[in-house]
């Protein structure tokens, strides 16, 4: 298990420790998405990248190997059914010969007959097998793309934390004992910076609510996963997981297809928070597919609720 050292109230711990090298990891490294938070464990710094690089090539090793096992399975397959065709042809054509004395020049038409339909066969299943092995060519470099797409996706996730939290780098170094909680006046402040054109602004707003005990801090986190900037949509989700915020589960799952990893990896914590269940989703999971298997589950579960 992941050790931590507690941070001030109503904000997560100011230090973690690295579960693959044992080394210590501030909390401002995960805010600038410098250290990696998965499935509670936390990863520094030097271990993050990796991490998620050992993840995804042992992913997309497993899933070329599959496409490889299929084609493999598939040749193969050709073969026993072209070996057992010609087996067939064989014998028809030897009972045919044996008859061709009696049948005379109409037999050898037939016979003819028989091996050019048989080529036309053997030549249609050529053209079809050749056309598959293409499909399953086509399929494993598009997987392959897609991983690296991804991947790209999980960097640029967590890239785009940085410029929204520079301003409070400052702050949360500096911080000495337990923040109090917000008076009315500056949570009142703090809900009228949602609406600012400043993506900073809105981010620093739904970071300091998590001090907020009102409803407008609850309903913050609500509306911040609704935000067109992944930082702010990513600040939403730890403030709902950081107030328990029951009503906010309905939008989280909807942000567990955010094409952001970060916001999805933020989405599936909270819901465990605040749900204590989990229905096997994987936020940097490659393939969208078994993505989507998971969400549906948590879909359906909420039809129950």
């Amino acid at each position: 298990m992941t050790e931590t050292a507690a941070g001030p109230a109503g904000r997560p711990p100011d230090l973690l420790f690295c579960r693959r090298c044992g080394g210590s990891i501030a909390r401002r490294d995960l805010l600038a998405g410098r250290a990696l938070l998965l499935e509670g464990r936390a990863f520094c710094p030097a271990c993050a990248a990796l991490t998620v690089a050992r993840r995804e090539t042992l992913r997309a090793a497993a899933v070329s190997g599959a496409i490889l096992a299929a084609a493999a399975l598939g040749i193969a397959a050709w073969a026993g059914f072209r070996a057992s065709r010609d087996a067939a042809v064989l014998a028809r054509a030897a009972g045919e010969r044996a008859a061709a004395a009696e049948r005379g020049a109409e037999a050898a038409a037939l016979r003819l007959a028989a091996v050019e339909a048989e080529a036309r066969g053997l030549a249609s299943l050529g053209e079809t097998l050749g056309r598959t092995v293409e499909s399953l060519k086509k399929d494993m470099a598009a997987s392959r793309e897609g991983i690296d797409d991804r991947l790209d996706g999980v960097e640029r996730s967590l890239g785009a934390l940085v410029e929204a939290v520079e301003g409070l780098r400052r702050e949360v170094a500096a911080g000495r004992g337990p923040a109090p909680p917000l008076s009315p006046a500056e949570e009142k402040e703090f809900l009228a910076r949602l609406d600012s054109v400043n993506t900073g602004e809105r981010f620093e707003a739904l970071w300091r609510l998590q001090r907020g005990k009102g409803e407008g801090a609850r309903a913050a986190a609500v509306k911040g996963l609704a935000d067109p900037e992944e930082s702010v949509r990513y600040q939403a989700a730890l403030l709902a997981r950081s107030l328990v915020v029951a009503e906010a589960v309905p939008a989280l799952v909807d942000r567990l297809e955010d094409p952001s990893a970060a916001v999805r990896a933020a989405a599936a914590d909270a819901l465990r928070r605040i749900t204590g269940k989990d229905f096997g989703f994987d936020p940097l999971e490659p393939l969208e597919g078994r993505r989507a298997e998971a969400v549906h589950r948590w879909k359906e579960w909420l039809k129950t609720r």
